[in-house]
């Protein structure tokens, strides 16, 4: 950040143009210098706060001063990326030196055209393959003619994709000749095919790959070793699944719901493919995306294998050839490579599987137990009587707990909890942090929540008898106790039983951690907690319509709801966001729709336990209260503006 950034009074471009994808992804397209971003609702709104009157500070500053406010953070990397791409700038006018535009090109190509020629390029290609008999291996002087061919055919891959977006109405940016990887060929550059939607980055791709199919029809008809071999690397080349090529393009703009999943599907193929496949029950929401992407690596690594192969076999008798060792050489790596790298998978797959069954990232952490100084006695007992879990039991139950815990110290980046192993301990923070990280679907870590002093961990597993359900890692050096599963079924589930403990522990974590409920004591809390109720929504299900009553309060704990007035989207809710207060406080039918934009969970709270809530705790009354007038306004704003 430079140091003049918050001195400075940014407008939105008025250059812009928008596209919203399934996932609820909305696209921004820079119309004057070809830049994108990707952005959810709350960040396009963080955006809109610039008009021009008023600089980076008191924006920033008033945003701070509404509800669900963003992390300063991640508000300055907001207004940095899009100040770079163009999207905020200085001043009335766009800058005139910054304008990098697209090419509306004179070759085009519609839609059916270019399906049609796909196609049969494609078909055609993939016959001549397979009845094709000409030599696998030029002459030496017929390297140099592959070669050619090779960048022949990329450069018309480009050319015929750039056609295809012109002829669609897209730009096509930066047409050049490319030195920087070995073979010199013609580029364009085809991200605006993103702002077309899914047919358009379809065909975009499906021309790229016809291109070699054809480059090799060519040469099974001319009988032409160099031109068929070179349509043949072009195709591996272009069909390969890794790095964005037009093969990854092509599944993404096929099966793909989310925008984001390109950076995740080497990583379910690393993760999480075999284990996947022999798992028959578990169930993605991109399951269709990730397995077509990870068989067609599959079926390419067996293809560059088998092409390879076939090259290595049909050089040997060329071995006293000049420059021939070092081709077989490569060809050797080329055939080495994909075998190494399934043996790869496989071995990832196995540990996968094996490792929670044969040991667990808690079992390294009992050599941490001797030698370690505990706090004094009456030093933990007052320690764990102001945690959430421990606060209801009496002074001597805590100190019977007290002294059935172990006490030990993990260093920073230290996995105290691996997910999927069974567990065996549950956890309080003594000093320190750490973070809870789940994985996703494609099998990549994601971070999902940090704890700290007083937080409790470990206790779903070994309530529900279920192996972990997140990993933990220490973000800094950090002390711990620990109670391990014999005494903490005598201790506490004797005392608070499961479903009492699992509540407190989730509902009350929760809650403190929403600017509502920050300054509660642990009994208070404790007590509120216990009113409210966990409500599971599909992705549709209503908790408001608009017009009805209503008749509970709703905070959202995970996933999304939409909030609809008059059939448009007015706002969207995440966690930590609530709803169902106006037409509590006001006496009033509910005044918008508010439904589950995706698989949903919230925590509702009867009429009566609400209103006992707001009148209960002065400053959570009064926090609440302000965000419903403010809805109200907005609402009556939006409805005076129709």
């Amino acid at each position: 950040m430079t140091p003049s950034l918050n001195d400075q009074k940014l407008r939105l471009t008025r250059a812009l143009e928008r596209k919203d994808l399934p996932d609820g992804t909305r696209l921004l397209k820079q119309t004057n210098r070809g830049e994108y971003l990707a952005l959810t609702a709350a960040q396009e709104n963080i955006l809109a706060e610039f008009d021009g009157q008023q600089t980076v500070q008191a924006v920033l500053q008033g945003l701070l001063q509404k509800e669900g406010h963003p992390k300063i953070r991640a508000f300055y990397d907001l207004v940095l990326a899009a100040q770079g791409k163009g999207f905020l700038h200085e001043g009335e006018e766009e800058p005139v030196g910054s304008q990098v535009r697209g090419r509306r090109w004179n070759v085009r190509c519609t839609p059916v055209g270019a399906l049609a020629l796909a196609v049969c390029l494609i078909g055609a290609g993939v016959s001549s393959v397979a009845v094709a008999e000409v030599a696998l291996i030029p002459d030496p002087p017929g390297w140099f003619l592959t070669l050619l061919c090779v960048s022949l055919g990329l450069s018309l891959a480009n050319l015929l994709a750039g056609a295809v977006l012109s002829g669609l109405g897209r730009e096509v940016y930066r047409p050049e000749v490319r030195l920087d990887l070995v073979l010199p060929f013609f580029s364009v550059d085809t991200r605006d095919a993103l702002m077309g939607g899914r047919q358009v980055e379809a065909l975009t791709a499906l021309q790229m790959l016809a291109a070699p199919f054809g480059m090799a029809l060519i040469g099974w008809a001319t009988n032409s070793t160099p031109v068929f071999l070179a349509g043949y690397v072009t195709a591996l080349l272009l069909a390969s699944p890794f790095g964005g090529s037009p093969a990854h393009t092509l599944l993404h703009a096929l099966f793909r719901k989310q925008h984001e999943l390109p950076h995740c599907a080497d990583t379910f193929l690393r993760e999480k493919f075999i284990a996947q496949l022999l798992d028959f029950k578990a169930s993605l929401n991109e399951e269709r995306y990730f397995i077509m992407l990870s068989t067609w690596a599959v079926l390419w690594l067996g293809a560059v294998f088998g092409f390879a192969s076939e090259l290595l076999t049909r050089q040997a008798n060329l071995l006293f050839e000049p420059g021939a060792q070092t081709i077989i050489y490569l060809l050797g790596l080329v055939v080495v490579a994909p075998l190494a790298y399934a043996l790869w998978l496989i071995g990832k797959a196995a540990h996968r599987v094996l490792s929670p069954r044969l040991s667990s990232a808690e079992a390294s952490l009992h050599k941490s137990f001797d030698g370690v100084q505990r706090p004094g006695a009456d030093e933990m007992v007052k320690f764990l009587s102001s945690t959430l879990l421990l606060s209801q039991l009496s002074e001597a139950e805590i100190r019977s707990v007290a002294e059935a815990m172990e006490f030990f110290t993990v260093k920073r980046g230290a996995v105290i909890i691996r997910e999927r192993d069974k567990g065996d301990l549950m956890f309080v923070i003594h000093s320190g942090r750490v973070e809870v990280q789940k994985e996703d679907e494609s099998g990549a870590l994601r971070p999902v929540a940090q704890l700290a002093r007083g937080d409790v961990f470990g206790e779903i597993a070994l309530l529900q008898q279920v192996p972990r359900t997140s990993s933990v890692v220490a973000v800094e050096d950090t002390e711990l106790f620990a109670l391990k599963k014999s005494d903490f079924d005598r201790l506490l589930l004797s005392t608070l039983g499961a479903k009492k403990i699992q509540e407190v522990v989730q509902v009350c974590a929760f809650l403190r951690r929403n600017s509502i409920f920050t300054d509660w004591p642990p009994h208070a809390l404790m007590k509120v907690a216990g009113q409210f109720a966990f409500h599971d929504c599909t992705a549709g299900a209503t908790v408001l319509n608009e017009g009805r009553h209503n008749e509970s309060f709703y905070i959202v704990y995970e996933g999304e709801f939409g909030v609809r007035k008059a059939g448009a989207q007015v706002a969207t809710l995440g966690p930590g966001d609530f709803c169902g207060e106006i037409s509590l406080l006001q006496g009033t039918a509910a005044s918008a729709d508010v439904a589950a934009l995706r698989n949903s969970r919230c925590l509702k709270l009867g009429k009566d336990s609400f209103l006992q809530l707001v009148s209960r705790d002065f400053l959570t009354g009064l926090a609440i209260e302000r965000t419903s007038d403010k809805r109200v306004v907005a609402l009556k704003k939006k409805e005076a503006a129709k």
